[in-house]
């Protein structure tokens, strides 16, 4: 199953500075920048983690972030660690791709919260 980060107004991170902050907090990460400009995605990322990998694509709106591989747990823990690059006043959803369960994702929110409000919503 697919799940999604998404934040409004371009509030994720540019291409550039996702990169920089995801290798400083996984160094074990590869990331491939998507060139074709027909893509709406802007770059493709792997995170080993300790069930599996974590695999993702960053929208070149800076709009969301598409997420699959992972265990829910862990897919959690990064959508908290995401959090921390959007300034605070723009809302972070995260969500199901069938839009099951839905959160609104704030600033002071942990991975256990996330992870109880998204199967509180129906995830």
């Amino acid at each position: 199953m697919k799940f999604f980060i998404m934040s409004e107004d371009g509030g994720l991170p540019s291409a550039s500075d996702f990169i920089s902050s995801l290798s400083a907090r996984w160094p074990g990460a590869t990331v491939k920048p998507i060139s074709n400009p027909q893509r709406s995605y802007a770059l493709e990322f792997s995170i080993p983690m300790t069930d599996s990998a974590l695999e993702g694509l960053l929208d070149r709106a800076g709009s969301s972030i598409t997420l699959e591989g992972a265990s829910l747990r862990e897919i959690a823990g990064f959508v908290q660690w995401c959090r921390t690059l959007v300034p605070s006043h723009l809302p972070v959803i995260f969500c199901d791709e069938s839009m099951n369960g839905e959160v609104k994702v704030t600033p002071v929110m942990t991975a256990a919260e996330i992870l109880e409000a998204f199967h509180a919503s129906g995830g």
